[in-house]
């Protein structure tokens, strides 16, 4: 009786090795998946945070059309440092606050496309995803 067990457990070994080959791509196309969406997150959060600061540097910085009409844009440029900015950046009004109609928002936006790739899985490219900001013109 005691040899028909160890052959029992003879037979078993390897097993482990065959479900891990089976699992593993799905495994792994979990754990890439979830580190791709979270780097995309990161990137739109990043460019949210720079479009509310062109937005609040228009809003406040801006007083009396000082402003050039390219400034907003590198002020939101600057602070996406490190991520390229897909299209172009609209500044609405153009250049940004007037003291003619104080209490407008300015608005700065445009479209980014993000791309997330995941092993085993088709690239996957959101396009024209919007970015905006809106601020209310202060005085």
């Amino acid at each position: 009786m005691h040899r028909g067990d160890q052959r029992k457990r003879h037979d078993q070994r390897g097993a482990a090795a065959v479900e891990f080959a089976i699992i593993a791509p799905v495994l792994f196309m979990l754990v890439f998946g979830i580190i791709e969406f979270g780097l995309a997150w990161s990137e739109k959060n990043v460019f949210v945070g720079a479009a509310r600061e062109g937005a609040r540097y228009a809003a406040v910085g801006c007083g009396d059309g000082v402003c050039a009409a390219g400034e907003v844009a590198g002020r939101v440029e600057a602070a996406a440092v490190g991520y390229e900015i897909d299209g172009p950046i609209a500044v609405v009004p153009d250049p940004g606050c007037s003291t003619d109609d104080p209490s407008t928002d300015v608005s700065v936006s445009w479209q980014q496309d993000f791309v997330i790739d995941i092993p085993f899985i088709p690239t996957i490219t959101l396009d024209n995803v919007d970015i905006e900001a809106v601020f209310r013109c202060e005085y």
